[in-house]
């Protein structure tokens, strides 16, 4: 995007030099003829090959060009310039500190809608729980469960107990909607793709949600950001399993089906085991991604500009009139 420092300074110089310009155009060949037809031998003659030479279209392109000067004149005044987002590593003295403080991050979503009530849900938490309380890897945990809304949201923490707790008190209760859970999973885990850290989500659940064209303009996000979505789908339903597909292609996961309650200790455990080994195969590095603005100046592109038409209007003025002045 183009945009000025110095806009007032356009402002007032064009007007004032296209003026200039047009006042000298209109009475220059008279002015010469009055000044200098006396002086010089050749004055008269000169004069004559330049207006016998000068038909109005000719005079009209002049002038045209000589504003176009005029203008890119004004214009260097007000200082352009393009602006420009690019990505930059950040350093700082505290990166080193900061390398051994933030770890990968996992968070586990989990539909709580009234269809995942009775065995479907109390299996659910049961592995989660137990996956969490047998880690023994150095990773913060997050916690979403939802419905038509989010009902609990413990973000990323290495206080595992805490998420522990919210996992108990989960109830199946309500509709189903994707795009709130991922809403916040998205927030969440930004600042740690934005530090390099590695993170992964896990989703489970066992229906169709009513929002999805909502929570499917998410996907791309995920998938620019890094952040893989491992799915786990409960149920027979054709349907459902291939939406659960989408989302974990789409993101760079994996996909799981539970067909039953029973199969679902399996595929689950299976689904939070290959989030966790995602986190660990990438090194955190002690850079920090952050967009900044670039800013170009355009004044010496508009010089640059301005001397071309300069020759170009010299070399029109010589080919007609075949003077140089």
């Amino acid at each position: 995007m183009m945009t000025f420092r110095n806009i007032p300074a356009f402002i007032i110089t064009f007007p004032i030099l296209a003026a200039v310009v047009i006042f000298f155009h209109i009475y220059y060949p008279m002015l010469y003829s009055k000044w200098y037809r006396f002086r010089h031998s050749l004055a008269s003659v000169a004069l004559k090959k330049i207006q016998g030479s000068g038909s109005r279209g000719r005079r009209l392109l002049s002038l045209v060009l000589k504003l176009a000067i005029v203008f890119l004149i004004a214009l260097a005044f007000a200082q352009p310039y393009i602006v420009s987002e690019q990505v930059a590593y950040v350093e700082s003295k505290q990166l080193s500190e900061l390398r051994f403080k933030t770890k990968p991050a996992m968070v586990v979503i989990l539909d709580t809608s009234g269809s995942m009530a009775g065995e479907k849900i109390e299996t659910a938490k049961n592995v989660i729980k137990d996956f969490i309380e047998n880690l023994n890897i150095s990773i913060d945990i997050g916690f979403i469960d939802f419905d038509h809304s989010v009902k609990q949201a413990i973000a990323p923490t290495d206080d595992w107990g805490k998420v522990v707790e919210a996992v108990e008190k989960a109830q199946a209760l309500g509709g189903t909607m994707y795009s709130y859970p991922l809403k916040v999973a998205l927030n969440w885990l930004t600042p740690y793709r934005e530090m390099n850290i590695s993170v992964a989500i896990v989703f489970i659940s066992d229906g169709l949600p009513a929002d999805i064209k909502e929570y499917r303009e998410l996907l791309k996000e995920f998938k620019d950001r890094g952040i893989p979505i491992y799915t786990v789908f409960i149920g027979f339903e054709n349907e459902g399993i291939e939406e659960m597909k989408m989302i974990a292609n789409k993101t760079g996961g994996k996909s799981f089906v539970a067909q039953t309650a029973r199969e679902l200790p399996a595929a689950l455990g299976e689904a939070l085991r290959g989030a966790a080994q995602t986190i660990q195969k990438v090194e955190v590095e002690a850079k920090i991604m952050k967009r900044v603005e670039v800013y170009t100046p355009l004044i010496g592109y508009m010089l640059i500009a301005t001397l071309m038409l300069y020759i170009i209007h010299r070399f029109i003025v010589y080919r007609f009139s075949g003077v140089t002045f």
